[in-house]
């Protein structure tokens, strides 16, 4: 063999291990970006309340939960996975202590990425879970989430502790399971991106047995806006405040390119 189709052959054998590597490597740990589907809903003492997603940031879409894939599964295998945050409200007000209000269904597990001001959790929650993830496109998980159940006067934004009524940490954890759930290492049309959390090159589309349906975030759409924020009083010992009349800043969901 000549020395000319010794390195041609050399970089024909590396262009194909390189192709070869791209699907395994995508699968590392990272974030899955989620938004709530029809029929969520959560059980307390009033009965059986309707739920629908808040945007968590507007930079994330429509997103209103996050999953953290916490371990790489390289070709397939198992990673510990943790409720990164969560924000529900109930679609119709109700009485609770003889008074009006409107319940929010939040986890806020960010480490600092997202601000208590913008998705408060008062309560200490605990929510985990696995994933299993197969080479052939598909996926199993089991998660089990307690999350922070926060009152607030009917009508009133949940980002000011002066609007809250009672909170407490559910003293129900749910479980949501999926099986032979899709995969995808490429992102679905309109999926947000997101330095804060990256995906790892893993989209996942979870069919959940269980009260919490989602399915994968998008840029743009119709999202639920939170009430009006009409006073900056802090409550409860919180340190919630707001400003009337400041003009937040505009943030733009950029939207997920495969790699």
């Amino acid at each position: 063999m000549t020395l000319k189709k010794f390195f041609a052959l050399s970089m024909v054998s590396a262009a194909v291990l390189l192709v070869s590597a791209l699907p395994l490597t995508a699968q590392t740990a990272g974030y899955d970006l989620l938004q709530t589907g029809a029929g969520a809903k959560v059980t307390i003492a009033e009965g059986t309340i309707n739920l629908q997603g808040q945007q968590i940031d507007g930079s994330l879409g429509n997103t209103d939960t996050i999953m953290h894939r916490t371990q790489d599964t390289v070709g397939g295998g198992t990673t510990p996975v943790e409720v990164t945050a969560l924000f529900m409200k109930s679609t119709s007000s109700f009485t609770h202590n003889s008074q009006s209000v409107d319940l929010y269904v939040t986890i806020n597990n960010s480490a600092g990425k997202i601000s208590t001001s913008a998705l408060p959790q008062p309560d200490t929650t605990s929510s985990s879970g696995t994933v299993t993830v197969y080479g052939g496109g598909t996926f199993d998980s089991s998660i089990s989430i307690t999350a922070d159940l926060i009152y607030v006067k009917a009508g009133t934004s949940v980002t000011n502790s002066a609007n809250w009524v009672d909170h407490k940490a559910d003293s129900t954890a749910i479980t949501l399971t999926s099986t032979a759930s899709p995969w995808s290492s490429t992102p679905p049309a309109g999926y947000p991106s997101s330095p804060s959390f990256p995906s790892g090159g893993f989209y996942p589309s979870p069919v959940h047995n269980g009260p919490h349906p989602v399915v994968p975030a998008k840029c743009g759409g119709a999202v639920p806006a939170q009430p009006s924020q009409p006073t900056s009083t802090a409550a409860k010992g919180g340190t919630l405040s707001a400003q009337p009349n400041a003009i937040a800043p505009i943030k733009v969901c950029a939207v997920a390119t495969a790699q």
